[in-house]
Formats: structure tokens, sequence, C-alpha cells
């Protein structure tokens, strides 16, 4: 049978990374005689990671909708091209719809390193296990070595280079093999392992993975003689050089010159002496390392600006440094101020070096330069301030990101990002505006930092709207959600008989509570003129006229964000009544799509419930019907019993129509499966999670499978719907288990419990 639908896609082509999601948009058209259910599924893909919005579309014969599908991907969803096949079937024809699509998944290398034991004590020898394990979507070539700070150890890998396919980890023995001990305390030797992972030469355009260090491992070796030896080793050793010092000063003390009783007062440092009183250390002696005491030595001072917009910048760490024989020396450091500014105190007279560091930014050296060779030298004088000059230092790009709320809106909108800077001199846009994507996320990169920027969102039919942002060095800004509000529209048009305006007619509508009112003139050139003003949007409206108890008329505008509408073809004919109500189902949720159909009048009136605009959504207008006179209100919808509801129209009151309430035509069958437990003649009985279930008349044949707990159906339960009504069986099967079958009548619009399904052991 030939495919009875047409089919359409923005995009056949897709990339994503793992672990996303993939959106993509079917335009489907039902070209037959008839209304069809279409549900889609992805042929390739598990049918648990597939969601499609909505479940089944339902069009009217040359009808068009929309089926939204969703992917998710897993973080070891393999990367590559893969080609993929997107299924519409039709639920009234049979028949299948396949259309090719090719998804790229991007490479995502990652790898781990975990040994164990982290600690082994023991001799000169010791034995790890490295688990190389791969959590990306490549298979990795990954390169071991090891290394240990003072290069005692021996490393030993059992294979210095392994190849671990994506989702797999491998083992690798490492053996340890350290100097001799001899004596002491148990000695650690900690050393680390590197593993630097590629992809294979087969997977060209991987993206390098960096160097990953895991430093955990200890080699904890045993001396050779054990600590109690040693100590009563040390203990003889101390007594014996005791007695020889002893004997030694008594000789000295008894043999020579009378001893020193005083030494020079410059001999003592700022400290202190121990045992010295506190008062008996020379005031004017100074430290010999470190910086010298605030108001003693030298003082250099100066601000750091931005080389974007000439503001200072806090926080900017600012070095001294003192060169030397081997290499420059770090004397001091000191923090910018809010203002840029810096103070570095207590310097030794002589001439400095000032490096410039903050994340974020380039390391810059005095007087602005990034080539440590360029730097110059400032001195400092005892007890002076030197004044630097200004310095500049140069931020890294920043970047700002957000999402930006349209409303409730029926199709995407897109709003220009605009990005002006607050501070220098140009106020012109800092690169090319961006747009944001179907979802209203931006991302703006490459912005000169530090800086303040004010961000504008410019949309069609929607006030402008800004916010301002101050980036530092490097800095990635998430903006809070802006939220647009959108322009008021207006629907106008004009009212006639059919020949010419008419004045007199009111014209009105509502929207979340609130009713907006007008009328037309009935003297004038306006006559039959009207406006409707101050209407929010975006938004879909029903607008009633009225001119009498026997004149009334609908019709249904959607206005776009800031939008306007004209109606030039409302009639208002004499004798005619409008009908409006709406459609729900048993659980009171609105149904849009429904037909419904007013009999008794010589010529069948049809219209179909609204879609779309959720406040609507359900609901219908019926115009044209003779007053007065007495009609019904048949109510259909695809998988639904028929509604019928009286009407009666007697041209002074308006109708009241109650809520058609749908009923499924289709029933459903629920029930347990239990199993035994344990073996014996009268054996325990448990529930049965994942046995089989089978449901047939005969004709048709259904399956589903036991669930664990969830949905509201209890462990080891079941529920098969979408059934016709009539007979059926219905068995439960499981590997190792004999199949039982029970018989059900399934009714219409009801749920029927099969009672409890029992597998028997097989002998």
């Amino acid at each position: 049978m030939s495919s009875m639908l047409r089919v359409a896609m923005d995009r056949r082509r897709m990339s994503a990374d793992p672990g996303s999601t993939v959106t993509f948009t079917l335009d489907v058209t039902n070209t037959s005689a008839v209304i069809d259910g279409i549900s889609a599924r992805v042929l390739g893909v598990d049918a648990e990671r597939v969601s499609s919005r909505p479940q089944v579309l339902s069009l009217f014969p040359d009808s068009a909708g929309q089926l939204t599908l969703s992917i998710e991907l897993p973080e070891s969803y393999p990367a590559g091209t893969h080609p993929l096949t997107v299924a519409l079937d039709s639920h009234t024809s049979g028949t299948t719809e396949l259309v090719d699509i090719e998804l790229t998944v991007a490479s995502v290398p990652r790898v781990e390193v975990r040994p164990r034991p982290a600690v082994v004590r023991t001799g000169r020898r010791a034995h790890f296990v490295v688990d190389v394990g791969n959590r990306g979507n490549v298979p990795l070539d990954v390169a071991l070595t090891g290394a240990d700070a003072d290069r005692s150890l021996k490393l030993r890998f059992s294979r210095t280079s392994v190849t671990v396919p994506a989702g797999a980890t491998k083992p690798v023995n490492l053996d340890s093999r350290a100097p001799r001990h001899v004596f002491g305390n148990d000695l650690d030797r900690p050393f680390s392992v590197h593993a630097e992972a590629t992809a294979p030469a087969t997977m060209p355009g991987t993206p390098p993975l960096a160097v990953l260090d895991n430093t955990g491992l200890v080699h904890r070796q045993r001396p050779v003689i054990a600590r109690g030896v040693l100590t009563a080793i040390i203990l003889v050793t101390i007594v014996a050089m005791w007695a020889g010092a002893f004997l030694f000063g008594l000789t000295k003390v008894f043999g020579g010159d009378p001893v020193t009783k005083a030494a020079p007062a410059s001999f003592f440092v700022a400290t202190g002496v121990t045992g010295l009183a506190a008062d008996s250390t020379p005031g004017d002696v100074l430290a010999k390392g470190g910086p010298l005491p605030a108001g003693v030595g030298g003082v250099i001072s100066g601000r750091i600006v931005s080389t974007t917009s000439g503001d200072g910048i806090g926080r900017i760490v600012v070095e001294a440094l003192r060169p030397s024989s081997t290499g420059l020396k770090l004397v001091t450091s000191s923090a910018t101020q809010a203002d840029g500014s810096y103070v570095v105190i207590g310097l030794f007279p002589g001439s400095y070096y000032l490096r410039f560091t903050a994340p974020g930014y380039q390391t810059t050296y005095y007087p602005g330069t990034t080539n440590a060779a360029a730097a110059r030298l400032v001195s400092a004088a005892p007890q002076q301030v030197t004044k630097a000059s200004t310095t500049k230092v140069v931020g890294y790009p920043a970047t700002i990101s957000g999402r930006v709320d349209f409303g409730n809106v029926t199709t995407p909108v897109r709003s220009t990002v605009i990005v002006r800077p607050l501070t220098g001199t140009s106020d012109q846009p800092v690169g090319k505006p961006v747009r944001t994507d179907a979802k209203g996320n931006y991302t703006i990169t490459g912005l000169p930092a530090p800086a303040s920027y004010q961000v504008s969102f410019v949309t069609p039919g929607y006030l402008a709207s800004t916010l301002t942002e101050d980036v530092g060095g490097s800095q990635h800004r998430y903006e809070p959600v802006v939220r647009l509000s959108a322009g008021a529209g207006t629907v106008s048009g004009v009212v006639t008989d059919g020949h010419a305006p008419i004045g007199g007619v009111t014209v009105s509508t509502t929207v979340n509570g609130q009713t907006f009112t007008t009328g037309t003139p009935t003297v004038g050139s306006d006559v039959g003129h009207f406006t409707l003003g101050g209407l929010p949007t975006p938004g879909l409206y029903i607008l009633t006229f009225h001119r009498d108890a026997s004149t009334s008329t609908t019709k249904d505008v959607t206005l776009a964000p800031g939008g306007n509408a004209t109606l030039n073809n409302v009639v208002l004919v004499g004798g005619t009544n409008a009908v409006v109500g709406k459609v729900v189902d048993e659980h009171g949720t609105p149904v849009g799509g429904a037909t419904i159909t007013v009999g008794g009048t010589p010529t069948p009136i049809t219209t179909t419930s609204l879609t779309g605009d959720a406040s609507m959504v359900g609901t219908y207008a019926i115009t044209g019907v003779p007053v007065p006179g007495v009609y019904t209100l048949t109510v259909s919808f695809p998988g639904d019993i028929p509604v019928t509801l009286p009407l009666t129209l007697d041209g002074v009151h308006a109708p009241k129509v109650p809520d058609a309430v749908m009923k499924s035509a289709l029933g459903t069958v629920t029930g347990l499966v239990q199993q035994p437990t344990a073996s014996g003649p009268n054996p325990p009985l448990g529930p049965s999670v994942g046995a089989t279930v089978t449901v047939t008349d005969g004709q048709h044949q259904r399956t589903t499978l036991t669930v664990d707990a969830g949905g509201g159906i209890p462990r080891g339960g079941y529920s098969m719907t979408g059934l016709a009504p009539g007979w059926y069986s219905v068995t439960a099967s499981r590997d190792g288990y004999a199949q039982v079958t029970a018989l059900v009548y399934v009714t219409a619009g009801s749920p029927v419990t099969v009672p409890t399904l029992t597998l028997g052991a097989l002998h």
C-alpha cells in the first residue's frame, strides 16, 4: 500500500556532543481522504532514549502538523557519523514512511587512572595494579610513565602503552624497586603515574587529551635493622660523645686562658637571644632577611589600568624582584586596590623589577611589557617613596551568555543581542550582533576585558530590554533569564450585513479573565468600523460580534508579538445565533481537533475544536444556525465514543451548551504476575518482574513486560491500553517457568483487571 503521508524536515544532518539531546522537527501532511493518527520512532536508537511531542499526531485530510523528536545521547555514544532512519507509522492505513537522517557525534576523549592499592608496605620491591579507564566515546591509546621526586625508585610497567576501547577499563601491572634502607623507621617513597592519552590513527580529528597525573602512590619501605636496635646504638653513641665532650671541656677550662666574659652588642639579632633579658637587645639592630619594617625601607607606588577602558584594575598581584647571580629573587609582594593603585613597602635600597600577575590577565613587567627581557628597573631609596608610571595590563577576552524568555509563543522567536561598551571613548557595538537560538539561548565571545558593557535585546514585536555587566579578564558571566514584554496588539475591521456596513454591533473578547469590548458607530463615515486595542500578545483570541438577541457571530484571530490584525469579512445575517462550547476528556483536560456537527439543519454545519494556544484549546464556536429551532450537537474524536448533546435556540436568550465529555472507545487490561520463589511442593510466591505478557484477540497480538514499580503500576504488574472491546486471551510467560493464560472481556472506556497469573515451575 502506498504511503498517504508527505514529510518534510527542517534539517537532515545534525551534530551533537555525547550526553546531549538532539531535537528536530518533521512537517507531516495527511494526503489521504480520512482522519489519520501518525506516530514516529527512530530506527537505530533505543526507544527509551527517543521522545516525541506529541506522541500521536492527529491530522484531518489534507491538513498538516508537526512532530518534534528528541534523542538523548548517552555519554558513551560512539563518535562519528551515524545513519539513522525515522519511521512514521500511520494508525489508519498501517503504512510506514521512512526518512533518512545523519547524526554526527563529536569525539570526547576522557581517561582516568586508578591505582590499587595506593600504599604498599614492603621491603625493596612493591607491586601495584593500575586500572586505566576510558570514560569517553572514542578508543584511546594510553602511554604510561612513572616518576618519583628524588629518582630513587625504579618503576617498571608490564606494558607502557595500552589501547582502551570506549567505556572499558584495562589493568596494567606496576613493579617498584627501591634502594636499600638499613636503619630508621618506615620510609615513604611517594611517586606518581603519568598517563597521556591520544586517539588512534584510525580516529583523525579527535581533540588531544592533556597529561593526567596520579600522585597518590606510596612505596612504604621497611628498614633492614629494626627501630629498637637502632635506638640502642644511638643511645650508646650519645653517652660516649657526652663523656668525651665533658673530658675535653675540663681540659680546656683548667689548662687555658680565662674565657671572654662579654660580646659586642652588634652580635645579637633583633629578635633577642635565649637567656638574655628582653631589654638587652640593641634597639637599632635589624633582621638580615625579608622586607624591612614599615617606614625604614624604600617604597614604590603606582597604578595598574586596563588597555581596553583605561580604568584601574583591582586584585592584581604586584611582585618586587631583585636581580641576582642566580636569576630574579622575589623580595616582597602587594596587591592593587579597586582603583588599580598599589604600594610596595619595606624595600632595601637598590633597583627592582616589578611583575604584575592575576588569573585572566597577561603577565606584565614594568613599564608595560610581557617580555621579561624588556622590563625596566625601578630604584628604591630608604625612607622615600618612588612613584612608578601607570602600567597597562592586557586582559584575556571574556564571554557573556544567557537566555531570553519570549513568553508563550507558538512559533520560534529570535532576538538580536547587541553589546556596547560603557567605558572608554567609543559606544559602537562590539563585534557582530548575535542571534538567539530556537530556545532563546545566546553566547557572546571575544569581549575585550576588563570592561563594562551594556547588553541590548532587540526583538520584533517586543519592547527593547537591556542589562549591564562588568567582566574581568577571561571571565565567563552567566546572566539571569531576560523576560521580554511584548507590545500590545490591535484587531480592527468592518462589520457588514452582507451588503453594507452596519452600526450598533458590540465586539468583545476575553483573555485571562479580562474582557475587552468596543462597538461599531451607527453614523458618520466610520459606520461598521471597529478597533479593539490594548490586547496582550502573543495570543489567540475569539471575537464575538453581537447586535441583538437573534444576531451574533464569532471570529478567531492569532496575534503575533506586538502584532495587528484586520478582519474585513465579518458578516452578521439576521436570524442566526452563535453556539459556543468546549470539549474535554473524562479527566477535564481540553481536547483539541474534535469534530462538532450540528444536526437538524437543512445542511449539516461542522467545525473543529481549537488547538495551539493553551488558554483556548478545546473551545469551539458555530454560527449560521437558524433561530428559533431545536437541534443536536454531535462531538466525535478518533478513539473516543461520540457524544450527542441537545441544543435549543429561542432567538432571545444566549444558548447554554454543557461541556462535551469524551470517553475512550478503547479499553485497558491490567493485572499482576507472580512466580515461585523457592523449590518444593508448596513454594512461596512473589512478584515476577520482567515476565512477558501477551494479549491477543486471535487476529492481533500485543506484548509488554511486567515492571518493577512506577507510574501507578505495582511490582510485578502490567498495563495494556488501546484495546478494542471484545474477548482477549492474556498469557504470561518466562524462561524457566510454565506459562499461564486467562480469558477476559474488554469494555470501552474502563479498565478490566485480570486475575493474578501465577507462573508454574518447570520440572
